[in-house]
Parts: C-alpha cells; structure tokens; sequence
C-alpha cells in the first residue's frame, strides 16, 4: 500500500462512529447555526471569521474547510433560514382548514413568528442588504420565489381570473410579498410593540381585502 492510499484510507477513517464526510458536515452545521447567532447578534459588518468560530466551538481551519469567507457563510445562512420558513409555511397551509382566510392565517402566523426571532429578523430583513452585489443577487432570486409561493397561494385561496383580472398576477404576488415584509421590518425595528396575533391580523387585511375587492367586481 503507498503513502497516498494510507492518507486516503486515514481521511475516511470513522471516529466515534462517524465517518469524516459525516464529521465534515456536522462542522458546517455547527458553523451554519453559529452564523446565525453571530449574524443575528452583531451584524454581518462586525462579524468576524474568529467570532464565529468561537461560536461554533471551532477552529478556523475547519471554517474554511467549507467556507470561502464570512459572506460565503452568509449568503448559506441566509438561504437557510429562509427554506425552513418556505417549508414551515407551506406545510402550515397544508394542515390548516381548507378555507381561505385560516390557510392564509396559518402561513401569515409561521413567517411572523419567525419575524419574532430577533436575530432571524436582524438577517433577513435588515443584514441581507448593501453587502455585495452577489448578495444582492441573492436576495432578488429568494424574494421571486417567495413571490411564487404567494402567487400559489392567493391561486388556491381565492378566484385568481376575478383577483387578476385587469391586473398581472406576479405583480399582485410581488405587491402582497413587499407589504408582507415591511410589515415585519416595521414590527422589528419598532421593537415588536405590537403582539404576534395583532401583526398577523392586520398582514391578514391585505389578503383578504384583495379577495373582498375581486368578490365586489364580480
């Protein structure tokens, strides 16, 4: 066997009975997670490689074992965060009463109780802006498929010819996701004067009053 069999054969090795891809990927977890308590926390301009690091209990070597640089991990904690609030919606509407106003309560209560977490709110509404043009990009092409899920859901929930009629339907889509969040940029930055159930039910008017509006056309 040569040298570079053994190395190979040593780097695959299993410890604590996980392999080291397995290991690899829980550090990235690991990573990910304290990405987001350091974002979250200090903001993406303070942040800093060590300090998270720190967090995550790891050396620097292994962040960049998956990471080229702190916007790299951002961008990952970012679209991160994002998913499990898609997902999380999504299956909120699927287990709610198939009747429009409780699917859209229901997918309404998920993003904003995550809105509720500072630190998620802090990254996704506030951070995610002015940090580079591929960030940028980012952000446009997670914002164009959270219209897209919106664009579903008024779909499922209301009579789309009557809702769109004279109207473009993504830009209704992209309309009803704008107000969404600076209704949650407005509860954070206010300091989340208003209760959970209070921001849920005034983002609720919006929905509803562009379903009443095409009922009343009819």
């Amino acid at each position: 066997m040569t040298a570079v069999d053994t190395a190979n054969r040593n780097a695959g090795r299993a410890y604590a009975g996980r392999s080291s891809a397995e290991r690899r990927d829980a550090r990235r977890a690991a990573l990910i997670a304290a990405g987001v308590r350091v974002f979250g926390r200090d903001g993406f301009r303070s942040a800093t490689v060590k300090s998270i690091c720190r967090e995550a209990g790891l050396t620097e070597r292994y962040f960049y074992e998956s990471f080229a640089n702190s916007e790299a991990l951002f961008a990952v904690v970012y679209k991160f965060l994002v998913a499990k609030i898609e997902a999380e919606m999504r299956a909120a509407i699927e287990a709610a009463p198939a009747e429009a106003e409780a699917m859209t309560r229901a997918a309404l209560h998920v993003y904003f109780g995550h809105m509720a977490d500072r630190l998620i709110a802090r990254i996704v509404l506030i951070e995610i802006f002015g940090i580079s043009a591929d960030i940028d990009r980012t952000y446009r092409a997670v914002t164009l498929n959270f219209a897209r899920l919106t664009e579903e859901l008024t779909a499922r929930l209301f009579d789309v010819d009557a809702v769109t009629a004279g109207a473009d339907r993504r830009l209704l889509s992209m309309g009803l996701v704008g107000s969404t969040i600076h209704i949650a940029m407005y509860w954070h930055l206010n300091g989340y004067r208003e209760s959970l159930d209070t921001v849920v039910e005034s983002a609720l008017k919006l929905y509803l009053a562009m379903a009443g509006n095409a009922d009343a056309d009819r």
